[in-house]
Formats: structure tokens, C-alpha cells, sequence
């Protein structure tokens, strides 16, 4: 798992995105944040399928949740990190 941040200059705000490679663990993450109270606008979760790289090695496919969590990054990044 892995999350990155990003600063949004045309609304000042942060998303925040976490990449998982086992699909329950993303959906829980997006539950915990539902629970938190980012609502379905911030939050979006789509999938990247495996496919072979340029050079010929495989790149096992993925998981991103995406949330744009404005003055919560902090708390988006902490919920995006407790995957389990």
C-alpha cells in the first residue's frame, strides 16, 4: 500500500490516495471513511487491471481510493493508512 498526496491550487485543498493491491481492503478503507463523514463526492475508488510493462515484465493490477479531503488530509492520509 502506498499514499500520496497532492495539493489542489484551484481550490487550495489536498487529495489524498491510497493504492492497494487486495480489493477488501480498499473497500474497508472507504467505509471508514463514510464513517468519518467524507461523503460520496470526495471519494472515489477505481481499479487498474495487470498488464505487461514496455520492457516486458508484468505490473500486477490495483486499487486506488482517492479522496479529496481539503483542511482533513491529515485524517484522510490516517484512515487511507490503516488498511488491514
Amino acid at each position: 500500500m502506498t499514499i500520496d498526496r497532492t495539493r489542489i491550487e484551484a481550490t487550495q485543498g489536498e487529495k489524498v490516495v491510497g493504492t492497494y493491491f487486495d480489493r477488501s481492503a480498499a473497500e474497508g478503507v472507504v467505509e471508514k471513511l463514510h464513517r468519518a463523514g467524507f461523503n460520496d463526492d470526495q471519494i472515489t475508488m477505481t481499479t487498474h487491471g495487470g498488464h505487461t510493462a514496455d520492457d516486458g515484465t508484468f505490473q500486477r493490477g490495483r486499487i486506488e481510493v482517492s479522496v479529496l479531503a481539503d483542511d482533513r488530509a491529515d485524517e484522510a492520509e490516517r484512515i487511507l493508512s490503516s488498511a488491514s
